[in-house]
């Protein structure tokens, strides 16, 4: 088993030495779904990190069939940035079942330099397949609690049809199939997802591979997702300043929440730029600490700022902080 999961809000684009246009930037250009039911929507990321010194500018997405939608994560991506071609695949729309449907991607780079990448998704969407739901779908779970959750998958045209194996691609995910009905040529299995209490906080991505005994639907994939949202929270997670003129002083609030009363210990990373200040100091459930910035010079200004606390289960914090700074 594949011990690593991938984060849904964190794009990490494959990186070259340097630019050598739109084509070079992609790790994969090509996602293969596999088999699935005719129903769901089917999502990839087609990932890329700017490693250029210019600003590149993409265009809107075409598609080669109307049962694919194709969006850019954002138009701009400035040097050391990272964005996505994000590949919805609506399998409702296929027309035909049971065969290889593959579409293409058009995406016009416009600058620095104009090109066009094809980019390609494809699957098989079969109508003797059904899966309910199609998405194993934990919702959001606090961190250090774990949980279960299960879908069914039946296969309606052979009676000797079995599941032999399921893994999946998180290393905070296991799954067990367990075969629930066999009559006729229908056969159901269920498929249970554990999610593992040393999961971390973040938005997280994965998938369960089943490997079955019918060569038309050899593998199968489950899309899995959850929230893990951390016992101490912050809102916002992270300060952006924006355009700051030097000499000038802007303020920003972070509310603190927790599932039971804390004390906020200490904050590390202030200095004469950066100051903050905390509402209490007995413990609560909830802080309200506020970042005063005042920037002497122009140009990036990037802060980690650490707030330390009693709670045993995240005694820290991490609240990057950010500005573009100015000349008056």
């Amino acid at each position: 088993m594949k011990r690593l999961l991938v984060a849904v809000i964190t794009l990490i684009g494959f990186v070259s030495p340097a630019w050598a246009g739109p084509n070079d930037l992609f790790g994969e250009k090509v996602m293969d779904f596999g088999t699935t039911p005719k129903g769901p929507i089917l999502v990839h990321y087609f990932r890329f990190t700017n490693n250029g010194k210019e600003t590149i500018t993409v265009g809107n997405p075409r598609v080669s069939c109307g049962c694919v939608t194709a969006t850019m994560s954002k138009a701009q991506i400035a040097p050391g940035e990272s964005a996505a071609v994000i590949a919805q695949m609506d399998t409702r729309r296929i027309p035909n079942v049971n065969v290889p449907k593959s579409v293409l991607i058009y995406v016009p780079f416009l600058a620095p330099t104009q090109e066009e990448v094809t980019l390609r998704v494809q699957t098989i969407a079969r109508d003797d397949l059904l899966m309910s739901p199609d998405t194993i779908a934990f919702g959001s779970v606090k961190a250090g609690t774990g949980g279960t959750s299960k879908t069914q998958v039946t296969f309606l045209s052979d009676p000797n049809w079995k599941v032999t194996a399921a893994t999946t691609t998180g290393g905070f995910v296991t799954a067990e199939p367990v075969e629930k009905t066999r009559s006729g040529n229908l056969v159901t299995y269920e498929i249970t997802a554990t999610l593992d209490k040393t999961c971390p906080a973040g938005n997280w991505v994965s998938e369960i591979q089943l490997t079955t005994s019918n060569p038309a639907v050899a593998k199968l994939r489950i899309p899995v997702t959850v929230n893990v949202t951390p016992l101490v929270a912050l809102t916002p997670d992270r300060v952006s300043f924006g355009n700051m003129a030097v000499g000038s002083e802007s303020e920003r609030k972070i509310t603190i929440k927790g599932g039971a009363p804390f004390k906020i210990l200490e904050i590390k990373g202030t200095d004469e730029q950066l100051r903050v200040t905390v509402d209490k100091v007995e413990a609560s459930d909830e802080h309200i600490i506020v970042l005063a910035a005042n920037p002497k010079s122009a140009g990036g200004f990037d802060r980690t700022v650490v707030v330390l606390t009693d709670d045993k289960d995240q005694p820290k914090l991490i609240i990057p902080v950010t500005a573009k700074v100015l000349e008056k």
